[in-house]
């Protein structure tokens, strides 16, 4: 479920769910601004996603929660 392969679908992986979730913060969002922005998405269309997507990119280290907000972290 992490990266497509045959099974998977590049649309239903973690991999594509994040890097939308990704593209979605512009600079610093909370919680709820980012789910709102990308809840509309195709391959965003349950919290569950969202919060699978969120927790890929923690592990990452692509980005960070402090004080409310969720920002990206600079490679």
């Amino acid at each position: 479920m992490i990266l497509p392969n045959k099974h998977v679908k590049l649309s239903n992986s973690m991999l594509n769910v994040g890097a939308v979730i990704l593209g979605q913060i512009d600079d610093v969002q909370t919680i709820t601004m980012l789910w709102n922005d990308s809840k509309i998405k195709d391959e965003i269309n349950s919290f569950e996603k969202f919060t699978l997507g969120l927790d890929f990119l923690f592990m990452l280290g692509l980005v960070d929660y402090e004080k409310g907000v969720i920002r990206k972290l600079s490679a």
